[in-house]
């Protein structure tokens, strides 16, 4: 098999690494945003880094070198419902990222690329061991009014999902272009071309892509508000379905009211064709960091969204959820926090007949104590339950996981 998405990379819980004293602790991100996800840190660093010597905030450039090695009891492996399987689960990712040039700032040409595999062992199921993979690339130019970036991510996946309820191998892509154009110092105008695939090894599942095409306007307010608005068409082909034809329609703000304060929010509207019918549906995606102070944050996250089944022919499901957490440094070297999560999966018929039309409601906590041995590694342990309440007793399951994970920085 193959093994965890982007966003599910580890089946254990993986902290940021803390900066020195000084330096404010930080929340980690949902990634990918989902109750079912795995908190990890991105393989491509996002955030600025404190000030240089001379004031100026910069990212970093060259090469970062990581490992990560973990061991967790699961009592429910592959997320059964009725024959809960219980193992020991091994897990090393090495990952190694390369960056020059910003995309944000300057003039010049940029490029970040990254890789990651994670290992899988199992102590009872060794058949069932596998390796992920993870690659991504960002590369582009950026003039004094205009930019040209290229980004791609690939994955090859291949562990249990809430919605197919068993380990599911497959092959995941996106590759987006997009140009911007800044006629004034405070407006920026872009257009995206996109395509997304999923494709999965067994034929039992249904393969998906999307194309679409994107126009943006980014209006920088105030150095600590942008305002922008975006349309977006798109058209999905999905296996044993019809096509589905989307026009959506979003606005978004980001906000820092206070310098311990961000705000991103990002809502709108989408019109979906498909055989049967059309409708319209909300989208929103939205997250809040509070730096309550130094040892102490916060965060918040919702989203909603339509995603296609790629278990039902002629299905979509409408996703609902909210996460939240919060992260305690405790003296020097210990960090303590608390992440949890509920979600919805309602699917619908929109094209062809008969199927079962499933609910899911999925929920998550997950504590975890960091060590902070010293600036390059640290060790963490962690506690994670969650449950599936879905309306088809062949998709609901009960989990829990216990562990420890070390990881060390080059």
């Amino acid at each position: 098999m193959l093994a965890v998405p982007i966003g599910y990379l580890m089946v254990v819980l993986v902290l940021p690494a803390l900066a020195q004293d000084s330096t404010p602790v930080e929340v980690v991100p949902i990634v990918e945003d989902r109750v079912e996800g795995i908190v990890i840190e991105p393989l491509l660093e996002d955030e600025d880094y404190p000030p240089n010597e001379e004031g100026v905030t910069e990212k970093s450039e060259g090469w970062e070198i990581s490992v990560m090695v973990s061991a967790a009891y699961d009592d429910n492996v592959f997320l059964s419902s009725s024959d809960a399987e219980q193992d020991m689960v091994f897990e090393m990712v090495p990952a190694v990222a390369y960056s020059k040039g910003d995309d944000e700032k300057g003039v010049g040409a940029f490029v970040a690329a990254g890789y990651r595999p994670t290992l899988v062992f199992y102590a009872e199921n060794d058949s069932d061991r596998r390796i992920d993979h993870e690659a991504l690339l960002l590369v582009g130019w950026r003039g004094r009014v205009t930019t040209l970036t290229y980004e791609g991510k690939a994955r090859v996946l291949g562990d249990s999902t809430a919605e197919t309820g068993r380990p599911t191998d497959r092959f995941e892509t996106e590759n987006e272009v997009r140009f911007g154009w800044a006629p004034r110092e405070k407006v920026k105008w872009e257009g995206a071309l996109g395509y997304e695939a999923r494709d999965y090894a067994d034929s039992f599942y249904f393969d998906s892509s999307k194309m679409y095409g994107e126009v943006a306007l980014r209006f920088a307010y105030s150095p600590k508000t942008e305002l922008g608005a975006a349309y977006q068409v798109g058209r999905f082909e999905v296996e044993g379905s019809g096509p589905q034809t989307t026009n959506q329609v979003t606005g978004w703000l980001r906000w820092q009211p206070r310098e311990k304060i961000r705000v991103n929010l990002e809502a709108g509207l989408e019109h979906r064709d498909f055989d049967r019918g059309s409708d319209m549906n909300p989208v929103f995606a939205g997250r809040i960091d509070w730096q309550l102070r130094k040892e102490t944050a916060v965060y918040v996250t919702a989203y909603m969204r339509q995603e296609t089944s790629s278990f039902y022919a002629g299905q979509n499901y409408a996703v609902k959820g909210v996460t939240g957490g919060f992260s305690q440094r405790l003296g020097s070297d210990w960090t303590l926090s608390v992440d949890g999560g509920y979600e919805t999966n309602d699917f619908e018929q929109v094209s062809g007949t008969g199927g079962a039309e499933r609910e899911d409601r999925l929920w998550f906590i997950r504590p975890a104590l960091v060590w902070r041995i010293n600036g390059e590694t640290d060790l963490a342990f962690f506690y994670r339950i969650s449950d599936n309440q879905s309306s088809d007793p062949g998709f609901g399951y009960e989990r829990q996981m216990i562990g420890v994970r070390l990881e060390h920085k080059f």
